[in-house]
């Protein structure tokens, strides 16, 4: 990288407009961002930067507010009518499941837009409630020649919180032949902790104590939600993942994980023109 084009950790972080927690993410884990350090001290290429952005901002699909109610009905009925409260983390609450849920379906709503705004591809989803099982593909159907018909690889979709920097799959979810697909789409959603209060923020109920966080500086406030970002990041093909039991950052206590960085998933025009072929 040119000389003159180098610029600082401080300066890439204010160019690309992301926190500092998730600069660190994408430069130290999965290496999307590459860098020269010079002098124990870290420098990025102004131009490799620019182009970072443009395809982060050519990848994000903003979801309405509409779309967050559909996804999380769904979310509710998935929970409601008899999802496990089992998770990696323990039992959780319906609310903590539900919150769980609606990542990956608002993954799917916004990969569908993607596919179909990017590349003319149409796809459907499987928009039933089942919860007493789980779905193996997420994509049900794709449009050839003006005809829906199933799709021939088996479509798996990944979904994340921003900061993240590694698409993850558990051993069951890649081991078990009725649950594997052949290739994963991973997705970071931007979607606040706060999302369900900012939601029902107009509500009589939060009434009061909106004008007391209002009324006090020192106080977060409750915000609201004006569109839902889901920043499509790539996919990786099935026979592409590492069999490991840790990644940059965490340890996985309770066995093995298979995984892909970010920095290292398929993510041009022509990846996924290809894979569009494949389907």
């Amino acid at each position: 990288m040119p000389q003159e084009n180098l610029i600082t950790k401080k300066e890439a972080i204010k160019l690309i407009e992301i926190p500092e927690k998730d600069f660190k993410n994408y430069h130290e884990f999965s290496e999307e961002i590459k860098g020269r350090q010079i002098n124990r001290r870290w420098y990025f290429d102004k131009n490799d930067l620019i182009i970072w952005k443009s395809l982060k901002e050519n990848r994000t699909i903003n979801l309405s507010i509409e779309e967050y109610e559909v996804c999380f009905e769904f979310a509710i009925k998935m929970v409601y009518g008899g999802l496990s409260l089992n998770g990696i983390r323990g039992q959780r609450t319906e609310v903590q499941a539900a919150d769980d849920v609606i990542l990956g379906i608002l993954a799917e709503h916004a990969i569908k837009t993607f596919l179909h705004k990017k590349f003319s591809t149409d796809i459907k989803l499987d928009e039933k409630v089942h919860p007493e099982e789980i779905t193996p593909q997420d994509f049900d159907q794709i449009r050839d020649k003006g005809v829906f018909r199933r799709p021939k690889l088996g479509v798996g979709v990944k979904a994340s919180k921003m900061k993240n920097a590694f698409l993850v799959l558990g051993s069951n979810e890649f081991e078990l032949p009725e649950r594997k697909s052949d290739v994963y789409i991973f997705a970071r959603v931007g979607l606040p902790s706060d999302h369900l209060f900012r939601i029902l923020r107009g509500h009589s109920f939060f009434g009061k104590v909106r004008k007391f966080l209002d009324e006090h500086v020192n106080f977060k406030k409750i915000l609201k939600i004006e569109k839902i970002p889901v920043w499509i990041c790539g996919f990786a093909y099935a026979e592409e993942l590492e069999k490991v039991t840790s990644i940059p950052g965490q340890e996985f206590s309770n066995g093995h994980r298979y995984v892909k960085s970010v920095g290292k998933l398929h993510n041009s025009d022509k990846d996924w023109k290809d894979l569009i072929r494949k389907l």
